[in-house]
């Protein structure tokens, strides 16, 4: 099983457990349970576009893996970004490691770096930082602190 599989089996799985309490699951939910991956990928989107951060980041999954969806790493860029810009950890750990990689993104550690601090993945921020300049890494802080002071502005804190 790829290792994206298992994230998305444990997203679906929180969402499974959340289910409990609530009505139903999302229809792109059922449709993923139900192996119909392009309904599935279908009504993420839809979601995704609406901003739903779950469905966000089951899209960028999707993307990823070619599931549902033609492989596409720029379109798994474009949605774990649009979760990971509403503070999502896990989103933000995966466009972390797109921006380490070069994948859908241009490579650029100093991004990576921001990423994966935020995601509070700081083993692989210790091993970016290994990589970069003094100048890139105060960048890369920069980045970081700007990003949190706009998060808290517009999430009212």
């Amino acid at each position: 099983m790829k290792l994206t599989n298992v994230a998305m089996a444990l997203v679906l799985g929180f969402g499974l457990a959340y289910a409990d309490d609530h009505p139903a699951l999302s229809e792109g939910d059922e449709a993923y349970s139900a192996e119909n991956y392009p309904k599935a990928a279908a009504l993420y989107r839809k979601d995704a576009e609406l901003g739903v951060i779950a469905a966000q980041l089951n899209l960028a999954i999707m993307y990823m893996d070619g599931q549902g969806v033609q492989q596409d790493y720029q379109q798994a860029a474009k949605w774990f970004l649009a979760a990971a810009e509403q503070g999502n950890a896990e989103a933000q750990f995966n466009i972390g490691q797109l921006y380490q990689e070069g994948k859908g993104v241009e490579k650029n550690p100093v991004e990576a770096a921001k990423w994966f601090h935020l995601a509070k993945s700081f083993k692989n921020v210790e091993r970016i930082e290994k990589t970069m300049s003094p100048e890139q890494i105060a960048e890369s802080k920069k980045r970081i602190n700007e990003w949190i002071d706009n998060y808290q502005k517009t999430r009212g804190h």
